[in-house]
């Protein structure tokens, strides 16, 4: 959800002049105590700026440099997307693990969106896999069904017959009966 600047500057006013905790000071919008608290330090780090949202991309320069100077420092997530002015600890965490898992260079590849041409060639060869063995299954199934129905007439026509031959039989016994 987000926040006008106002409604930002008074929770953070209300915590640095003590009448509320983040706790309380985010009940209020509706915020998570973590959000009201990272307002407070971005607000003492930069002031109002601080609280102005930077929905932007990042080179990977940028990323690279951040990334070790947090390493270097031995920084927070928290503490290092304050001094560098990112709204979220959390892109932090996301350039700290790429890092971490592919070096400086994953931090210069944009991980986000869709492979096309891998998903697509992957999307057609499972649905031609599932149509061929749909058509098969499909073609099973109906001779299956016309075994069924044969044998199921089959059997009618041999139960009227060894109802018939018993009904003839009956007859046959009951005049020698009387």
């Amino acid at each position: 959800m987000k926040y006008s600047i106002k409604e930002k500057l008074k929770a953070v006013k209300s915590v640095l002049s003590g009448k509320e905790t983040t706790l309380s000071a985010g009940r209020k919008l509706d915020a998570g105590e973590k959000t009201v608290r990272r307002w407070v330090n971005h607000y003492r780090e930069r002031g109002v700026t601080g609280l102005k949202l930077h929905n932007g991309s990042y080179d990977g320069n940028f990323k690279v440099r951040v990334v070790q100077y947090m390493l270097k420092n031995h920084l927070s997530c928290m503490q290092t997307a304050i001094q560098f002015g990112i709204p979220g600890d959390g892109t932090i965490s996301k350039w700290l693990s790429r890092y971490e898992a592919l070096g400086a260079e994953g931090l210069f590849k944009d991980g986000r969106g869709r492979k096309r041409s891998i998903m697509a060639k992957k999307t057609k060869k499972v649905n031609k896999k599932i149509t061929g063995s749909v058509e098969d299954r499909l073609a099973a199934l109906q001779a299956e069904n016309e075994y069924l129905r044969a044998e199921n007439a089959f059997l009618k026509k041999l139960d009227a017959l060894i109802q018939e031959d018993q009904s003839a039989q009956n007859k046959r016994q009951k005049p020698s009966e009387s």
